[in-house]
């Protein structure tokens, strides 16, 4: 099994660690040259951003060939998947077709919209590992399965649609200067590397941002912050370290 992910703040990455398997990053391999996937069965594990897959997965299924028995899709969303589901079959519609897609809830990490610590505090609710637990298994036995949208999920996305993340976002970044040290971390774990370091060793957030949140949550010094945050609370995911989300997201090492 092969299962490919994109992941910001690790959420991703643990259910892609669940189902087992060959484990490869989106935004290494939109890096590298190999086009053509084979194997009995192949995931893509993603979150959501704004009642959509994230860019780099769209244009990862526009770039490669998948060849299996059995395609798979799983989506980490805060509360629905808000018709991401629809929106995803559509970019493959003509070159691969789904078997099974499903969403997990786990802590929802958009900082300009939820009040992240508030998420981290109430996440046992959500019964992640049951969940994931089902999916696991649905995937295993081969289940055949398209989740469908709910009433919340199309009144968000509708809402998401009326007003669409602003392409300006990326200017409500700024950086504390007296907290910023250089260290780099931002710019390496940008999954599109779209961080540049100033003369200062600071910082600038280019205007192709996906607002994904990898250089704010994962700061070792919080130095990033975003005006109009609902919270200034850093997330990761427990079970995901700095080093695995650097190891999936920089792609300046072959600069």
């Amino acid at each position: 099994m092969t299962i490919f992910y994109f992941s910001s703040t690790g959420n991703s990455i643990q259910v892609a660690r669940a189902f087992g398997g060959e484990l490869v990053s989106i935004p290494a391999m939109l890096k590298g040259d190999r086009k053509y996937w084979e194997d009995d069965a192949i995931g893509i594990v993603t979150p959501t951003h704004f009642g959509a897959p994230p860019r780099p997965v769209t244009e990862f299924l526009e770039r490669v060939s998948l060849k299996c028995r059995y395609l798979f899709c799983i989506f980490t969303c805060g509360n629905t998947q808000a018709g991401a589901v629809s929106k995803i079959r559509r970019a493959a519609e003509g070159r691969m077709r789904f078997d099974y897609i499903n969403s997990i809830k786990m802590v929802d990490n958009y900082f300009p919209y939820f009040n992240v610590r508030k998420q981290v505090e109430n996440l046992a609710a959500k019964h992640v590992e049951e969940h994931l637990k089902s999916i696991v298994d649905d995937v295993r036995n081969r289940r055949r399965y398209i989740e469908g949208t709910d009433l919340y999920g199309k009144i968000a996305g509708w809402y998401m649609s009326i007003f669409p993340l602003s392409p300006n976002a990326y200017k409500r970044f700024y950086v504390l200067d007296e907290k910023c040290d250089g260290c780099g971390v931002c710019r390496k774990i940008c999954p599109i590397d779209n961080i540049v370091m100033d003369d200062d060793r600071h910082p600038i957030i280019r205007s192709a941002c996906l607002t994904c949140g990898a250089c704010y949550h994962n700061c070792p010094n919080e130095a990033i912050h975003y005006r109009g945050e609902k919270s200034d609370y850093r997330y990761r995911n427990a079970d995901v370290s700095l080093a695995d989300l650097l190891r999936a997201n920089d792609t300046t090492a072959q600069k």
